[in-house]
């Protein structure tokens, strides 16, 4: 088929008015999730073209058998030329069909079931203890920032909303003023994080395209035409920031790390394998497959990735280049950047390893395709080693079920440590949770498994030789697990609560903060939440953990940013502050329930009163529940500087004295309509 069949087809595609006024609306709505639109706009990209052109799943017209690829790097073969990267396509695609039209449905029921969203992004003891005048972003661990929409650097703020940068002067904290904005609203460029280092501003993001121009792309190129961007910029002259470098890279951004002057950042490229299954070799350009960036250091002019320079994962099956990019902000050294056919999805990094995850589904049995009861789940580990800003495949390994987020994962004195559920044939009753112990080599040498039976992995936390899982069907159960020896981790302690909690933080060396739901079984005998729960839990004897205080926050419908985003939380142990962006509902009738305050909400907290609500700062009045809500005026974050707490909303940037609770100054914030 060839570019000008694809145009015709397209050119055939008839889509309703009002669903395209409605995927346009919905873009506009929630344009600050970039993600989330993108991966609904090239869903409904990917519906039409296939029903358009009817594309079969199971054509085997082309299949042929893959050739040798050369293996290097530690064993790991390259792509070499365009024929083999067309028959691994072929290859992949086949069996990702067959495997995954069994498991679609019911796999999306259980995770619109389940309520977590995989935005995972977590927090060390020592990181978040204070060790300046002003708060860091909430990281994993110490040494390894992770990117935020907010940076401070106890002078001015820098904070990523309504498509452009704020930089505001906070320096007088009785008059906040805006020193300057880099305003991308009239970019093919969309920001979602940000870095800052001394007088460097790192804007990392996505490209934006509009709705024809995905179908385009798709239709011929079989991929997106989409770019993580990170442009860095001088800011010695705060109201005049310089742009100094650009690194594009294809593929949409999936998380990013800084390491001393070091940046990493990574993205998955999609290629829609329907193309390669549709088409004849002859009829391809090859050209269009190879990854492309772009490194302004080196040229303005868009680079690719020869062919026997991309690596490939032959166990991954999967249809996606990984592409990641290292650079020194403080250089015009050439980003390293490398591509691997075979996306990854959860993320951990160490000062000196990344770990990169990719779940697979393999079959039991090769002679019973197309069974959703016949294959295993098993997550596949990709190790990097981290070294001025080059980021060098060294080996792989897997282990059964699958990884919540990038807190079920740790580096310790050279062990790869990792927490998954499992659960055969697709059946929640089967779910049993596992931990691992792996070592340099990735080679499992220590583990304790099925626990909990029935219940799945909402919360894990490393710390030290210690880990805390939480798992959850109608309790909680919190599972202090020892692995001072890595060759035989065994479960000391188990406490059983009501509720969950989604996120473990520590609070010292005994005691660790969960931030969760509250739970209760409503008249139907189902397991509802039941508003936020925060618990502090005392582990000092790990044998016999305890739940020591907690505090219940609003009813059904409460939600926090905190519940799925570590990035949401504040908290200063030294400062005795513990802060969130919150919006607290209550429930009204059955089925009903009615907004009553959103903004962020602050406690203290003492091993000997507990939890202390020192107060909240709201943005917005609700009156009238949702009918008074506005989006500009929603708290996302909360800072400190000196003694004075700072929220920002896309509209409004607070002050507010940390001891008395009072307002101070704001400064407000021109939002991109």
């Amino acid at each position: 088929m060839k570019k000008q069949d694809y145009i015709d087809a397209m050119n055939e595609v008839k889509v309703d008015d009002k669903l395209k006024n409605k995927t346009f609306e919905i873009v506009k709505e929630k344009k600050r999730n970039t993600k989330r639109i993108y991966a609904f706009a090239t869903a409904m990209v990917v519906f039409v073209i296939a029903i358009s052109i009817a594309v079969p799943l199971n054509n085997n017209k082309n299949r042929v058998t893959p050739i040798e690829v050369v293996e290097e790097n530690n064993g790991l073969p390259k792509i070499e030329n365009f024929e083999n990267l067309y028959n691994i396509m072929l290859e992949n695609s086949s069996e990702y069909y067959e495997i995954n039209d069994s498991l679609v449905m019911e796999s999306t029921s259980i995770t619109a079931a389940s309520g977590v969203t995989q935005n995972e992004t977590e927090s060390s003891m020592d990181s978040t203890e204070e060790k300046t005048d002003y708060s860091t972003t909430n990281v994993q661990v110490e040494g390894v920032d992770e990117a935020d929409i907010v940076k401070t650097d106890g002078k001015y703020i820098y904070y990523v909303t309504s498509n452009k940068v704020i930089i505001a002067n906070v320096e007088d904290e009785n008059n906040l003023e805006l020193s300057s904005e880099i305003d991308y609203q009239d970019e093919e460029f969309y920001p979602n994080e940000i870095f800052i280092a001394e007088n460097k501003l790192i804007v990392i993001g996505n490209s934006r395209n509009n709705y024809n121009t995905l179908a385009l792309d798709i239709a011929y190129t079989g991929s997106v035409k989409e770019e993580t961007i990170a442009k860095v910029y001088k800011i010695e002259n705060k109201s005049n920031p310089e742009l100094e470098r650009e690194i594009k890279i294809e593929g949409n951004y999936l998380t990013s790390r800084m390491i001393g002057d070091n940046i990493y950042f990574i993205a998955n490229k999609y290629l829609y394998s329907y193309l390669f299954r549709e088409s004849e070799i002859e009829e391809m350009d090859e050209e269009e497959f190879k990854p492309k960036y772009t490194d302004t250091a080196v040229s303005s002019t868009e680079q690719c990735i020869a062919y026997p320079d991309i690596y490939y994962f032959p166990d991954s099956e999967d249809t996606s280049y990984l592409n990641i990019a290292g650079f020194n902000i403080n250089n015009n050294e050439p980003a390293n950047i490398d591509s691997y056919l075979g996306a990854g999805n959860k993320i951990y990094s160490s000062q000196n390893n990344l770990y990169i995850t990719k779940v697979k589904y393999e079959y039991k049995d090769s002679t019973m395709y197309g069974y959703y009861n016949n294959y295993d789940v098993n997550t596949y580990i990709y190790k990097f080693k981290l070294e001025d800003s080059k980021a060098t495949y060294v080996n792989v390994g897997s282990v059964p079920g699958e990884v919540l987020n990038q807190f079920s994962m740790d580096e310790k004195d050279g062990y790869f440590r990792i927490a998954t559920t499992d659960r055969d044939n697709w059946n929640s009753e089967t779910n049993k949770n596992n931990l691992y112990v792996l070592n340099e080599d990735l080679q499992i040498i220590g583990k304790v498994e099925n626990l909990a039976k029935g219940e799945k992995i909402y919360s894990v936390r490393f710390m030290g030789n210690r880990a805390y899982m939480v798992t959850f069907v109608e309790t909680d159960p919190l599972f202090v697990i020892d692995l001072s020896d890595p060759t035989n981790p065994i479960v000391l302690g188990e406490l059983k609560i009501p509720g969950y909690s989604n996120y473990l933080h520590p609070y010292d060396e005994n005691h660790i903060i969960g931030f969760g739901e509250n739970t209760k079984v409503n008249k139907n005998g189902g397991v509802v939440t039941d508003g936020m729960k925060m618990a502090l839990f005392d582990v000092t004897d790990p044998n016999n953990p305890t739940e020591m205080f907690s505090v219940n926050i609003g009813e059904s419908g409460t939600y926090s940013e905190l519940l799925y985003n570590h990035k949401a939380l504040l908290f200063s142990k030294e400062k005795n502050i513990i802060a969130f962006p919150i919006s607290i509902s209550e429930e009204e009738g059955e089925y009903s329930t009615k907004l009553k305050f959103q903004g962020a909400i602050v406690y203290g907290l003492d091993l000997e009163n507990g939890f202390t609500q020192k107060g909240t700062i709201a943005h917005m009045q609700i009156k009238d529940g949702y009918k008074d809500y506005d989006y500009t005026k929603r708290v996302e974050r909360i800072i400190y500087i000196n003694n004075n707490l700072y929220t920002l909303s896309p509209g409004l940037i607070k002050a507010t004295d940390m001891n008395t609770m009072e307002e101070k100054s704001s400064l407000e914030i021109q939002t991109n309509e």
